[in-house]
């Protein structure tokens, strides 16, 4: 274990719990510099706009790439498996009081997610097809200057298809997906909390 994950694991968090025995993919962070003290993950999960992938807006390899697993999943039949879901779905692993306690409303679907929880520093999902079932998490820890900004990626075989398909696909992610999320993520939280540049000093003689 790296001292990232050190420093993740660290940090308090139900989905440690939840998701234990299910492999991390990846984990990543960003520093997101400035803002408000205290805020709750669900305002940061705004800010950034992540609740809106319409709003997402990848450069043209990226938007291919993204149009391309489409495409393949709609002809092949991966995506639209809600009878798949419903067996495989560990949502109902959650108790009435954590689904109460959710600051977004548990089993609201976003995207091509569905949010188990959100906690005052996290947020957990849950990504469903016939090739994956797939957990990433958000969680922020609060600093001096700003907040970090965790994501992590856990896969969970489902099927033969599984190995095959994350090694096929974990390259795109790593160098062009999670970068340009970052990239997007950084954007939305500097137009929120734009940087204020001192003005320069004058010398008077």
């Amino acid at each position: 274990m790296d001292n990232l994950e050190l420093k993740f694991y660290e940090i308090p968090l139900k989905a440690h719990q939840f998701l234990e025995g299910v492999p991390m993919h990846s984990l990543d962070f960003i520093e997101l510099k400035g803002g408000r003290a205290g805020l709750k993950m669900d305002e940061i999960y705004h800010i950034t706009r992540l609740n809106q992938a319409e709003d997402f807006k990848p450069g043209l390899i990226t938007g291919t790439l993204f149009w391309l697993r489409g495409l393949i999943g709609k002809v092949m039949g991966w995506d639209n498996v809600p009878e798949l879901v419903d067996k495989t779905s560990w949502i109902n692993r959650l108790t009435e009081e954590e689904r109460e306690k959710s600051l977004i409303p548990s089993g609201k679907v976003e995207s091509i997610s569905t949010i188990f929880y959100c906690f005052k520093n996290e947020i957990l999902f849950e990504i469903i097809n016939r090739t994956v079932h797939c957990f990433w998490v958000l969680a922020a820890e609060e600093k001096f200057d700003g907040y970090r900004l965790y994501v992590a990626i856990y896969v969970k075989k489902l099927n033969w298809r599984t190995p095959i398909y994350m090694t096929l696909i974990s390259p795109m992610l790593k160098w062009v997906i999670y970068p340009a999320m970052k990239k997007s993520i950084q954007e939305n939280w500097n137009k929120e909390f734009p940087k204020i540049i001192p003005p320069k000093m004058q010398v008077i003689v």
